[in-house]
């Protein structure tokens, strides 16, 4: 069984979106009504949070994925459909911590002078 999503012994993917409605009032307030037969148990930023940061998360998303509903599955493909940069997977630790490491490298400039790059060298 995936571990990573499960919340409160049940499936985070689970649940299909609520509706938004705006209350007519001098503040038109936009009010949320998860849906009453099925409720979202993750919110949309935490499930895309999650598949950005971990490895784990991306993969046991995999594995659950074919087992949830139709609608389920429906609201988590049109999430991703919408946030393709959001929920793409950063690079694994390693690659990640490299590039800004290379980054600071490059951005500190190396001052030296006389041949061969240096005073003293090679005498």
């Amino acid at each position: 069984m995936a571990e990573y999503w499960k919340f409160d012994s049940k499936i985070g993917l689970n649940g299909v979106e609520g509706t938004v409605t705006v209350v007519d009032d001098c503040y038109s307030r936009k009010v949320y009504t998860p849906d009453p037969n099925n409720p979202a148990v993750l919110s949309d930023d935490v499930i895309l949070y999650a598949l950005r940061t971990s490895r784990r998360a991306r993969a046991d998303f995999n594995r659950i994925f074919p087992t949830l509903l139709p609608d389920e599955q429906q609201r988590l493909s049109t999430l991703l459909a919408n946030n393709p940069r959001i929920s793409a997977l950063n690079t694994d630790d390693n690659t990640f911590h490299d590039r800004i490491q290379s980054k600071d490298v490059k951005s500190i400039p190396v001052r030296t002078s006389g041949p061969r790059g240096g005073i003293g060298y090679g005498r």
